[in-house]
């Protein structure tokens, strides 16, 4: 299952600069369609149904690239721990695609798509929404965007045990 949360959460809430207030979102019914989702989806993940990240991105109101709102979405809304919502987003990811086997871990023979972030996302999720906190970004092991080196720490490595 991959829901649109972010726009019925996007709609009810942050739509007002075009013309959606919140006021008007639950004249159309909004807020109960998100509370309605909400409670099923964390029925649904209680009961060990993989609820993954997905969305209708593309709206003035919730523009492509913020994707990793889902990720806060996930824990503030529908109770996932931050560990949760990021297997969710990778490993699922990957087996939802039905490339279990190659995609979505960080394991030797893996493709490596990799962020290295300046924080924890296991303490707040909402970093990685953060550009000046993503370091660096490596796609099918290339970076994409490199580490800077930091004074007295040498160059980053990245190894798989």
């Amino acid at each position: 299952m991959a829901p649109g949360i972010a726009w019925l959460i996007n709609t009810s809430y942050h739509a007002s600069e075009w013309g959606i207030t919140p006021e008007g979102a639950r004249a159309m019914g909004y807020h109960r369609e998100l509370e309605i989702a909400c409670e099923t989806l964390k029925k649904m993940h209680k009961r060990g149904i993989r609820v993954l990240p997905g969305g209708d991105y593309g709206f003035a109101w919730i523009k492509h690239g913020t994707n990793a709102k889902d990720l806060e979405y996930f824990v503030k809304y529908l109770g996932f721990t931050p560990m949760e919502a990021l297997l969710a987003a990778t490993r699922y990811g990957g087996e939802i695609m039905m490339r279990g086997n190659e995609l979505g871990q960080v394991k030797e023979g893996f493709l490596a798509d990799l962020l290295l972030v300046d924080g924890d996302p296991l303490a707040d999720i909402t970093l990685l929404q953060d550009p000046k906190r993503i370091l660096a970004v490596m796609k099918d092991g290339v970076f994409h965007k490199e580490p800077e080196s930091r004074a007295g720490r040498g160059r980053w490595t990245l190894s798989v045990a």
